[in-house]
């Protein structure tokens, strides 16, 4: 507190490198040395719109000397006034605009200053798995700690994007990996070199709900601001940023990923499915168009105004959330795994979403940018009826462009893969039966997409094995993001290892016709680009793909079943207690109940739930196995034959055990434990 007080009684340049010198030494002085580099050219910043009705917020990037800021319409529109400016070290500032130009979604802005640090430009856009770094005052970050916050992540990929919302950019786009949040808008996208390389326009693409950046080289093209002599910029980078071992290191690791993901692309394909009702696009519009449609806004008094203005951000802020939960429209992506037309892709690209539509139409109902949020959060007259959007067909699109309609020959439903056909000979195929290998923990990763543009065709994502084995070994975890875009594509390793097929990147379904309120949000248990993606692993996939050739599909995981679940409330800690318990299953049949905690099985302590899973599917069906059991004692219990009568269900299962001239023992115990047998079975 008392660096951050010394830093609040400074001004101008002197107070954005206090703030690098207070910092405690937790990171090495290379890297740290780059993150001061951008963060003490990041501004937080804060606008009213000139009627006054509305008030705007976001991250500017210092790009000359003489306090000139780039950012973003979304936080400083054209009509703009009372724009404030916090400098790094607590340093607020009054700033004028210069410029904006809402086609290419940038302003510029300035404030006082002579000798401030600030960002060189890029004159080129990055390639495809270059690293890229982010800067933003995410939730006013820069008020708690004198900067903004700062992430690292890859380009992950190059196309066009269309307008959403307060962005009315239409363009090439820089896509990345790193840490794009609310507050972000306007903020930097920085090379490994510290150059400015892309103003952050879209909190979230909506082909692929990633961050987004207005390159430079198409600022400086197209923004004639920035040209004028008025605006001294810079277009050479310090010397030595970048260069410590660690840097090195991930960028020559990003550099074998994307040579890995560059010889894998010439295997995907696009993947387009129709379905019953066609993708939702909730009308997200700016302010400025919105408040063009409200009656009589000149009339309005100042705090009319503000109430508009706070419930038209209330409706878009659900807008966009609501908007993660609907699968876009646009391609998904395909591995072809034959040279006659068999393709590998994800079961979610291939789901029966779920539809709300409204009984009095028969459809999906339709929202309004102008109605309140209590009546978009309502059912319509008549009430809502939920129903599968089925999907119509499949169309598979080939490097060349030819489009050629595919039909589902099998699923895998514990994999979460399926496998296509399309009518085609001598395509460029990929031998995943040759290519697999397992995953190692911590291993680098790359999930490779087929890309909304034609160059580079591809996307990548790149993360590492944050768990190797999952859902019993058919998949593995990977902090890679996944998204619509990606789903269905290749996950490789650095040395060009094939590990799986990205899953699914939402959980458990996506939905339209309907938007849910935050409490509701919560059973979606994983968001697109959550961290946590599931893979299906390469060397399962290439155990069942003759089968799956052959038209064999798997909707269970093989093996033995006992049928237990566990108590929820006790899953977490150190003992297996019985939640549930299946009718008509093994545990059923042996007298296993709600309750009872599992001690050994087979003569092995059992200390988590997933012991018992792993001892299970370490068995085979058919096989006699001995749980030890503790059940909460009512007093004394009648043994006989070895087997417990608590019951007369227990007495009809002990008769049922017995044939006629069969001879047995009881006894009395107060013994809370004993030993249960049951014969497994193949999961149904």
């Amino acid at each position: 507190m008392r660096s951050e007080r010394r830093a609040a009684r400074c001004g101008g340049a002197a107070a954005c490198w206090l703030v690098a010198a207070a910092c405690a030494a937790a990171e090495p002085a290379a890297p740290r040395s780059f993150a001061d580099h951008v963060l003490m050219a990041t501004a937080g910043i804060s606008s009213k719109a000139a009627d006054g009705g509305a008030s705007f917020s976001g991250t500017g990037s210092l790009v000359s000397p003489r306090g000139h800021i780039l950012t973003s319409t979304s936080v400083v529109p054209p009509d703009a006034t009372a724009i404030e400016v916090m400098l790094p070290g607590f340093v607020r500032n009054q700033a004028r605009l210069v410029a904006a130009d809402p086609d290419l979604a940038v302003s510029l802005i300035q404030v006082d200053g002579a000798g401030l640090p600030c960002l060189p430009l890029a004159r080129q856009v990055p390639a495809l798995g270059e690293l890229a770094y982010t800067a933003g005052d995410v939730d006013r970050v820069m008020l708690s700690n004198g900067r903004a916050s700062f992430s690292r992540g890859v380009v992950s990929g190059l196309y066009e994007v269309t307008p959403q919302g307060e962005s009315a950019y239409a363009g090439p786009a820089i896509e990345t990996s790193a840490a794009v949040n609310p507050g972000s808008d306007g903020g930097p996208l920085v090379d490994a070199r510290g150059r400015l390389v892309g103003v952050i326009s879209l909190g979230v693409s909506p082909l692929r709900w990633q961050g987004v950046a207005v390159p430079t080289a198409v600022l400086l093209e197209r923004f004639a601001a920035l040209r004028s002599t008025d605006v001294p910029l810079s277009f050479d980078p310090p010397a030595g940023l970048g260069t410590d071992p660690a840097t090195l290191a991930t960028a020559a690791r990003m550099a074998d990923l994307t040579r890995s993901a560059a010889a894998i692309a010439p295997h995907l394909v696009a993947i387009e499915v129709t379905r019953r009702f066609p993708p939702e696009r909730l009308p997200r519009v700016a302010w400025a168009a919105h408040r063009g449609r409200i009656g009589g806004w000149e009339g309005l008094a100042p705090a009319e105004r503000a109430a508009r203005f706070a419930a038209f951000a209330n409706v878009d802020r659900a807008f966009e959330v609501n908007q993660l939960l609907r699968r876009p429209p646009g391609a998904v992506t395909g591995l072809v795994v034959s040279a006659d037309g068999l393709v590998l892709t994800s079961l979610f690209n291939l789901a029966a979403d779920t539809a709300f539509v409204a009984k009095a139409t028969g459809t999906p109902r339709s929202f309004a940018a102008d109605e309140p949020i209590q009546k978009l959060l309502a059912d319509p007259p008549g009430g809502l009826a939920a129903q599968p959007n089925a999907v119509n067909g499949i169309t598979v699109i080939l490097g060349d462009g030819t489009r050629r309609e595919a039909k589902v020959i099998a699923r895998h439903e514990p994999l979460g893969i399926a496998l296509l056909k399309i009518d085609a000979t001598g395509l460029p195929a990929f031998d995943v039966a040759a290519a697999g290998t397992s995953p190692q923990l911590g291993d680098a990763v790359a999930v490779v997409g087929r890309g909304p543009g034609r160059t580079p065709p591809h996307t990548l994502n790149a993360g590492i094995v944050s768990a190797p084995s999952r859902l019993r070994g058919y998949q593995f975890q990977t902090d890679a993001l996944f998204n619509y875009g990606n789903s269905g594509g290749p996950v490789v390793d650095a040395a060009g290892n094939f590990l799986g097929i990205a899953t699914a990147p939402i959980e458990p379904d996506t939905v339209q016709g309907r938007l849910f309120p935050p409490p509701q949000l919560m059973r979606w248990t994983r968001a697109p680009n959550s961290g946590v993606g599931m893979v299906a692993r390469a060397d399962r996939i290439a155990a069942a793909f003759e089968a799956l050739k052959g038209g064999r599909s798997f909707d269970r995981i093989p093996g033995p079943f006992l049928g237990v679940e566990p108590d929820m409330e006790q899953a977490f800690g150190e003992d297996v207690v019985i939640g549930g318990v299946a009718a008509g299953s093994p545990a059923d049949r042996s007298g296993l109940r709600k309750g009872d905690r599992l001690l050994e099985f087979n003569g092995v302590e059992l200390q988590t739930w997933r012991d018992l899973t792993e001892r299970v599917a370490a068995s085979r069906a058919g096989d006699a196995v001995t749980l030890v059991v503790q059940r909460p004692s009512r007093g004394p219990r009648l043994v006989i034959a070895g087997r417990d009568v608590d019951t007369l269900e227990d007495l009809e299962r002990l008769k049922k055990s017995l044939t006629p001239g069969d001879t047995f023992e009881g006894t009395l115990s107060t013994d809370d434990t004993r030993e249960i047998e049951v014969v497994l079975e193949e999961r149904r």
